[in-house]
């Protein structure tokens, strides 16, 4: 017997030859409360926000405590496993590279030299609000 089809697969998300390929995924810095950021990947961002905003039971712990203020950065990255990479790179940078790279988004190459190959694409000009109120198009 074939292995169940799992729910995202579509034939768009089909590559030629027959390979499957897993949707997008998304790295988000966001600002909370005091200041401080929180860096996170979502499949939907919109979602994952509107989660941390809500302070719905999926919400971050650090969220729930150090309530979203504004979405700082967002990229776009053809996997789960590329956005978690990208994620746990930017969670050991220091606060003042973080702070460089979301005023000059295209230095990542540079400041994560382990990414450089990776492509990630940052989608400027998206708000916490255009999130929250669906006019963020995630496809």
């Amino acid at each position: 017997l074939a292995p169940p089809t799992p729910a995202w697969y579509t034939k768009q998300n089909h590559t030629k030859g027959g390979r499957r390929r897993m949707p997008c995924a998304y790295v988000y810095i966001i600002r909370c409360r005091g200041g401080s950021l929180y860096t996170g990947i979502a499949r939907s961002v919109c979602r994952r926000l509107r989660q941390h905003t809500e302070k719905s039971p999926a919400c971050a712990k650090y969220t729930r405590s150090h309530p979203v203020e504004a979405l700082e950065g967002l990229w776009r990255a053809p996997d789960l496993a590329s956005a978690a990479r990208m994620e746990y790179a930017v969670k050991r940078l220091p606060r003042e590279k973080k702070l460089l790279l979301l005023r000059e988004p295209e230095r990542l190459g540079a400041l994560l030299p382990t990414l450089a190959a990776e492509e990630y694409t940052h989608q400027p000009g998206v708000s916490l609000e255009m999130c929250l109120e669906g006019q963020y198009d995630e496809r």
